[in-house]
């Protein structure tokens, strides 16, 4: 069985400087797929360019509900924001998830896919989200029935064996095993029946600390059989992500470890074949 790696860079559109990386880290380096934060103020132009610059980048939909504000008319979507009309914190979901309502949050993302089909005349070619917070179950029922209702395929962020939770935490702010196994059940339990596409593995282990050559080089070696997405977060550390985003200069060293040279000699020696999303279809 042969190796097939999606790269995917988050938060196209999060600021000019954001958007510039991406597509570097794709015109120079291995980035296949990008998703587009479709509630920035720059990100229809961004996505304009990309098209026209990218034309084999895979451009997705980062559905967005924990940063910025939101598309829909504050009065619609009320469960989704603060008294300042930005979107609710991933911490504040957190500590509460019951208080978003469903269907606020369906029409809200329904939104942001519809935007993104009406800036590029298109429908994206897969969906993931900003954040981790959709993973509890009732959000997570969203996030399918949204998939199905525009038949797209979606990123799993949740592992497939029970070995494998410990990586999961961190998405969640460190959960105990005992509260986190029920909701990763529950995801899988909503998951039967369906027939949404997804990859056949998930890495998100090229974050923070973990970004440098050294260590792309060896999650390449280590790759498994079948397609597999890399969640990647490259950009330039402009003023705006360094006021809106903690995670600002640590996207520059992605970029650089992405657009190494190394990296690509790596894939070819391994006979991994760079894919996007339009893979599953």
């Amino acid at each position: 069985m042969s190796r097939q790696l999606i790269v995917n860079a988050d938060d196209f559109g999060r600021s000019r400087g954001v958007s510039d990386g991406i597509l570097r880290a794709h015109r120079d380096g291995i980035v296949t797929s990008t998703t587009a934060m479709m509630n920035m103020p720059g990100v229809t132009h961004d996505l304009l360019r990309a098209a026209d610059e990218a034309p084999r980048l895979g451009l997705g939909v980062h559905l967005t509900f924990t940063a910025g504000r939101p598309l829909l008319p504050m009065e619609w979507v009320r469960s989704l924001v603060d008294e300042h009309d930005h979107f609710l914190s991933q911490a504040a979901i957190m500590q509460q998830p019951t208080r978003i309502d469903p269907d606020e949050l369906m029409s809200e993302l329904k939104a942001q896919v519809t935007t993104f089909k009406n800036a590029l005349g298109h429908l994206p070619d897969h969906l993931d989200a900003h954040h981790f917070v959709h993973l509890y179950p009732p959000l997570f029922r969203v996030y399918l029935d949204l998939a199905d209702s525009f038949d797209l395929p979606i990123r799993l962020p949740i592992p497939r064996q029970p070995a494998a939770l410990e990586q999961v935490p961190a998405l969640l702010g460190n959960l105990p095993r005992e509260v986190l196994e029920p909701i990763v059940e529950a995801d899988w339990a909503l998951l039967e029946g369906r027939s949404i596409r997804t990859t056949d593995h998930f890495v998100m282990s090229f974050f923070g600390h973990n970004t440098s050559v050294a260590n792309l080089l060896e999650l390449l070696a280590d790759l498994p059989e079948g397609i597999t997405e890399l969640m990647t977060h490259p950009g330039v550390a402009d003023e705006h992500i360094r006021a809106e985003s903690n995670y600002h200069v640590e996207r520059e060293h992605e970029l650089a470890a992405l657009t190494d040279p190394q990296v690509l000699v790596q894939i070819q020696k391994l006979d991994i074949e760079l894919v996007s999303y339009a893979k599953l279809d």
